[in-house]
């Protein structure tokens, strides 16, 4: 076995040989895998961001090929007590010491910013035998910090239907406007779509995961929207405008063009002064809206929510969607 190595994704060879066993390593028994594709991924590690550092290392085998992978990103503007890191090894060479030795290296990086905190997260059945993944990890002392459902909506939804529900909801929040745009926000908005963002980790159910809010202003916004741009990802991001001008509530679907199937339902969020309005659907239903007609050839969109997220996964099984698999986010104290 190598000692651990950093991968440059600058080396196409390299960077390769380390997506191919990572990704491998991420949709094992997955029936809906949701991995980033190969581009996003290098493209991600080659942006330069003042907001997070990331990193790719790797052990080889005997032999030379990349046996084990891990993915580290560290915040650096908030959030700095933590390290993200996902590890993934070759299923023909497991318990063989790979995964434990990039755990080591782990540590060191950990260690050298000063970071006190490592957050992971493992997809898993509902309901199944312990996985490979979930043994590394409770060998390794993390445990289940928060649960959230990863659901799946099969399209297409029927125009009538979508229609329908957008009308019911409008009853609930008169003199409410939607706002929609495609990957760059309008500058008139981008101050306050920051700050709805920077409360996304105070407001959204996160369970026993440390987190703190978010550094957010126009800056990281316009950051963020040329990232997602550079990796080949369409956004349709829709706001809910109060009566008196201020932004209740947002909502951000992406397809990307190295994946023509799926879609991808992320961040949602309605300020808790403006919910009990159904502004949550009726957000979703006009980004679904918009999806279906830009992109008739998704079949699948996904989504995440945490299990005691009530309000939210309420508004999913509105639309259609179903349970196909848990994240489970892990955390322990380095």
């Amino acid at each position: 076995m190598s000692t651990s190595e950093r991968i440059d994704p600058r080396d196409a060879e390299v960077f390769d040989a380390w997506y191919d066993v990572h990704r491998a390593a991420q949709d094992e028994g997955r029936e809906f895998p949701v991995s980033w594709a190969r581009e996003e991924m290098r493209v991600g590690m080659l942006a330069e961001s003042p907001y997070s550092d990331k990193e790719l290392w790797a052990v080889r085998d005997d032999a030379g090929a990349i046996a084990g992978t891990m993915y580290l990103e560290l915040p650096m503007k908030d959030n700095t007590a933590l390290v993200e890191v996902a590890i993934g090894v070759r299923a023909d060479v497991r318990r063989q010491g790979y995964g434990t030795a990039l755990a080591g290296m782990l540590e060191e990086r950990a260690a050298a910013f000063g970071r006190t905190v490592l957050q992971s997260a493992i997809d898993v059945p509902i309901d199944g035998e312990q996985t490979a993944g979930q043994a590394f990890a409770a060998a390794h002392g993390l445990t289940v910090a928060n649960v959230e459902v990863h659901r799946v909506l099969e399209l297409p939804l029927a125009e009538d239907f979508l229609a329908g529900l957008a009308a019911k909801a409008a009853e609930h929040h008169q003199g409410y406007e939607l706002v929609s745009w495609q990957n760059r926000c309008p500058d008139e908005y981008v101050d306050a779509y920051a700050a709805l963002q920077a409360t996304f980790n105070l407001e959204a159910p996160m369970g026993e995961l440390e987190l703190e809010a978010q550094t957010y202003d126009a800056a990281r916004v316009r950051v963020v929207e040329q990232q997602s741009i550079d990796q080949g990802r369409n956004g349709w991001i829709t706001v809910a405008v109060a009566p008196d001008g201020t932004l209740a509530g947002h909502t951000e679907l992406y397809v990307g063009v190295h994946d023509a199937r799926n879609a991808y339902q992320w961040g949602t969020l309605v300020s808790p002064a403006h919910r009990g309005h159904r502004l949550g659907l009726a957000l979703k239903v006009r980004n679904h809206t918009e999806l279906q007609r830009s992109h008739s050839e998704r079949r699948i969109v996904h989504t995440w929510n945490a299990e005691q997220n009530t309000a939210m996964n309420a508004v999913n099984a509105t639309l259609g969607y179903r349970p196909v698999e848990l994240a489970q986010e892990l955390q322990r104290r380095i």
